[in-house]
């Protein structure tokens, strides 16, 4: 849909606003349709809007009368992810009804709802906003949310090499990603063989997981959150609770290839410190040795059923991770240390919403039949959670739908082998700092167009500025910290 006429710039006031002038929540008064996935910590709201954005006529035609550029505009389609902790669904969800235009259009349609919330909460949600619950399977939906991020979001897969240079190395989009493992990290584990969009298959598992981390972390030391665990762990040394190989050899075992600083017992020092009274290790130091002795088993499992399998890739996610570095970087090493760098872990920027966007497909009409491309102004970012007048903080993912459908490579005989001549400015820190500061140098230039482009506007000005400080920040972040 088009028109010739610009359109008056319109606030929302119900929409949750952020100090980034972006908005949670953001665009509900023209949303079409919905998908929940509801697990035992974190909730995942999935919505699709339509949204009109404007383009200038730059031919003879596209000035009018009075000299001034006319605008055709075109209406697109967004998807919207936001993610918070599922103790907070009866507000959210009394937000979204209240900020819902003729919300009654909603009722007794049905809504797509994976995950272990779907039948307690299915009460709720037919209360609040008039839905019917129609369950998908949750590991189906989580296959078809991985699949579609690794085929449309440029970077979304990445290794991690802590304190690597760079850390971060991510992989490009395409459409050949098959065959692959899943390794789901709930309060459980779940491993997915992946071989094609409709062919996957849960091969093993282990009841070790994010689960017995929070549940052992509780008992063993005074913090009883999740996060709060984590950051203890951080703070520890697991040295001075796990048996390491050169406390039993005084060094490399070499005969066997075992480094000295290999654990050789989980927790093997516990019982001599408490033999000899006074503990000789904090609660920082088991929750860092609770954390590896976990992503350790995980990694090696993994491990063994991709080599098992013949597969060469395997992509974490789940609750466990939350793209936290040190666990990134226990799974890492195992699965290398184990497969002998034979298997490739691989994470994923928005492993948390799998299972939404999944539902929300299945309950899509034609979703494989378009191109997607994530809106980063509307996103909340690959770590920072963002504080709402809601009293909780939420993470968020935006996608817009492309104007044409993208193929890759089309008039090349065989696309999944070229390789195209890139630089990776992540690696390359001189071309890196070149193109970063023509960037910044650019920057001026654009603003005044987009200024110039909306004379009429009373806050182009203003919206011009912001975004140019926005821009210049985040050239000045990956100055120092190149994703």
């Amino acid at each position: 849909m088009e028109t010739v006429e610009i359109d008056d710039e319109r606030t929302n006031s119900h929409s949750i606003k952020l100090p980034t002038a972006v908005e949670v929540f953001a665009n509900l008064e023209n949303a079409q349709k919905f998908a929940i996935d509801i697990g035992l910590s974190l909730t995942k709201i999935a919505y699709y809007s339509t949204v009109n954005y404007r383009k200038a006529l730059y031919e003879d035609t596209g000035l009018g009368n009075s000299g001034e550029r006319a605008y055709k505009v075109h209406e697109g389609n967004r998807l919207h992810f936001v993610k918070f902790e599922t103790r907070y669904i009866e507000n959210c969800l009394d937000f979204v009804k209240e900020n819902l235009v003729n919300v009654e259009r909603f009722h007794g349609k049905s809504i797509k709802v994976t995950g272990g919330g779907a039948y307690k909460y299915n009460s709720l949600l037919q209360q609040k906003l008039g839905l019917i619950v129609d369950k998908e399977d949750e590991i189906a939906c989580l296959i078809k949310g991985c699949n579609f991020l690794l085929k449309n979001i440029p970077c979304e897969a990445f290794e991690f090499e802590r304190h690597g240079n760079p850390e971060y190395k991510f992989q490009k989009a395409g459409p050949n990603i098959f065959p692959y493992l899943l390794v789901n990290i709930g309060s459980g584990v779940s491993i997915l063989k992946v071989e094609s969009d409709n062919v996957f298959e849960r091969i093993g598992g282990t009841a070790t997981g994010g689960g017995t981390f929070w549940g052992l972390g509780s008992l063993l030391t005074k913090r009883k959150g999740f996060d709060e665990l984590l950051q203890l762990a951080e703070r520890g040394d697991h040295r001075n609770v796990d048996m390491l190989v050169k406390d039993i050899y005084g060094g490399d075992y070499s005969s066997q290839g075992l480094p000295g600083e290999l654990i050789a017992s989980s927790f093997g020092k516990a019982t001599s410190s408490s033999n000899e009274g006074q503990p000789q290790f904090s609660e920082a130091d088991i929750a860092k040795s609770l954390l590896f002795t976990i992503s350790n088993d995980i990694g090696q499992i993994a491990s063994l059923y991709a080599t098992v399998h013949k597969v060469k890739k395997v992509y974490f996610g789940g609750y466990f991770l939350r793209n936290h570095p040190m666990s990134m970087h226990t799974m890492s090493y195992s699965i290398k240390y184990w497969s002998h760098d034979e298997v490739k872990p691989l994470f994923l920027r928005h492993e948390g919403y799998l299972g939404s966007i999944g539902a929300f497909l299945y309950g899509a009409e034609q979703p494989d039949e378009c191109s997607w491309l994530e809106n980063y102004a509307g996103s909340s970012g690959f770590k920072n959670s963002i504080s709402t007048d809601l009293g909780m903080k939420v993470d968020q993912l935006e996608i817009d739908q492309a104007e044409n459908a993208i193929t890759f490579c089309p008039l090349l005989k065989d696309p999944a082998s070229y390789n195209p001549d890139t630089t990776d400015l992540a690696e390359d820190k001189e071309a890196r700092d070149y193109w970063l500061q023509c960037f910044e140098e650019s920057v001026d230039k654009f603003v005044a167009r987009a200024i110039d482009s909306q004379p009429h506007s009373p806050t182009a000005k203003d919206r011009a500025t912001k975004l140019k400080e926005k821009y210049v920040n985040r050239l000045h972040y990956l100055h120092l910290e190149p994703l």
